[in-house]
């Protein structure tokens, strides 16, 4: 279910749908695993690049349980191709306050760590 209004960060219009909706969305871009929170603000949990969202804005995805352990009540996303210049976002696209939690994979830190030994 998509909200009312865009919300933009960094400069991108993402349209913000509920949280398993993302496996309807069947093309590349940009996705958020997000919190809507209160004020309005968004809490982001990850922020990633997809050849194709419906495969990877799933409950398999590395920071799912993260981002539902924390809040996660929504889904952003970019289609690649959607905005047709930088910047260009929908007049009624929102800029809400930005908070970041992002999940940090352990698993990647110790394989970065023991190629670096």
């Amino acid at each position: 279910m998509a909200q009312n209004s865009d919300v933009v960060i960094d400069g991108v219009g993402f349209m913000s749908l509920h949280h398993h909706d993302g496996r309807f969305v069947r093309g590349a871009g940009l996705f958020a695993f997000a919190r809507r929170d209160p004020d309005g603000g968004r809490t982001i949990f990850c922020l990633e690049l997809s050849k194709d969202i419906s495969r990877e804005a799933t409950p398999g995805h590395r920071a799912w349980s993260h981002a539902v352990a924390h809040g996660m009540n929504e889904v952003l996303v970019h289609l690649a191709g959607s905005q047709q210049a930088p910047g260009e976002v929908a007049p009624d696209a929102v800029f809400p306050p930005l908070r970041y939690d992002l999940f940090e994979d352990l698993a990647d830190d110790a394989d970065a760590a023991g190629e670096a030994a």
